[in-house]
């Protein structure tokens, strides 16, 4: 016997034709089933979580402020003023930061899903409530990564070529100056980005799931080196401010 197909037209000897529909089955809600992060603090009761959120943000404190306190004995005790600024403040420094700035920037474009999947979900630790959505937010991170790293780099490279005493000395104060706000507003940026790494630690979040999971111990090894890139934005935002206030009195 056969049928005719639903959406077809169905011959009727007692009537007008009658048009039959096809029927959509329902959708069935699915959920993705998540196991615990290897530190299994998204496992503890909500206001744990919390009280963990926030004890990493103040250990990160006091780990930067202890840090910034080593590093600015070193450059006077060991170094003396002159070295340091002349090798690390107003070249090196600038420029590995601003290198290491810009390609994170430009990441967040040609890798912006992977970012995106480290963006904390709202409600998270109970107290994640900022507006916006993951996309804006790692856009606009990206924006001030890549304008932030590249205001490093021109200082940098500009004091390496010997550009900075050749300018005029109006021109010379203002430019001197994109170097010590690029490193404060990167050094804001840090602090403020942070929520997504504790996120990673707490959540076992990962940029993708071809990083797989991340021990704790590569979490540490990263809190290591976010306090020392907090520590350096800071010293050379301080000092090539200061360096170049100088530079203006004499």
């Amino acid at each position: 016997i056969e049928t005719a197909p639903p959406s077809k037209s169905i011959p009727s000897c007692h009537g007008p034709r009658i048009r039959t529909k096809q029927q959509t089955p329902p959708r069935v809600a699915t959920t993705t089933l998540q196991m615990a992060s290897p530190s299994g603090i998204d496992e503890l009761p909500i206001l744990l979580q919390t009280s963990t959120f926030i004890g990493i943000f103040a250990l990160l404190g006091v780990t930067t402020s202890a840090s910034i306190a080593a590093i600015e004995s070193f450059s006077k005790s060991v170094l003396g003023l002159e070295k340091w600024r002349n090798v690390f403040v107003d070249t090196s420094l600038p420029i590995l930061l601003g290198l290491v700035y810009v390609s994170g920037g430009i990441g967040h474009f040609t890798l912006a899903d992977a970012f995106r999947d480290i963006y904390p979900p709202i409600g998270t630790w109970g107290i994640w409530y900022l507006p916006g959505s993951a996309e804006f937010h790692v856009a606009w991170t990206g924006v001030v990564e890549v304008l932030g790293g590249g205001g490093l780099l021109f200082g940098g490279l500009r004091s390496s070529l010997g550009m900075a005493d050749d300018d005029d000395e109006d021109d010379n104060w203002i430019l001197k100056l994109v170097q010590p706000i690029s490193a404060a507003v990167l050094f804001l940026l840090t602090v403020l980005v942070t929520p997504a790494n504790i996120y990673m630690y707490t959540h076992g979040a990962t940029m993708g799931d071809s990083m797989g999971v991340l021990d704790v111990s590569f979490h540490y090894f990263r809190f290591g080196f976010q306090v020392l890139f907090l520590s350096l934005l800071f010293v050379v935002s301080k000092d090539s401010f200061f360096f170049a206030w100088g530079d203006e009195l004499d």
